[in-house]
């Protein structure tokens, strides 16, 4: 189980270092919340259940569980709901200056 669990949070933890890779790579808010709200809902994810793998069979794992269904749900919403008020806003999508 020591293994199982260090092998998902350090998967959590690639995750969440291309999420910061996509933040700094990518061209515009777009684009970075694409990639940050895809990676760092699964890194979240990954990382809390290694958490509750290596906590075993506890109280505490309910409550991991319940922050990572709290999580899966509100994430990709809170994303949504920032890209879709930044079109409503008027923020210009980024394109290539060879398709202008």
């Amino acid at each position: 189980m020591d293994i199982l669990s260090w092998a998902l949070m350090c998967a959590g933890a690639f995750f969440l270092v291309v999420s910061v890779a996509g933040i700094l790579r990518l061209p515009d808010f777009f684009a970075r919340s694409h990639a940050v709200g895809k990676s760092e809902t699964l890194g979240s994810l990954l990382i809390l259940t290694g958490l509750a793998v290596h906590n075993g069979f506890e109280l505490n794992t309910a409550k991991l569980f319940l922050i990572l269904v709290l999580i899966a749900a509100t994430n990709p919403t809170g994303i949504h709901t920032l890209t879709r008020a930044a079109i409503r806003g008027g923020l210009p999508v980024w394109v290539k200056e060879e398709d202008r």
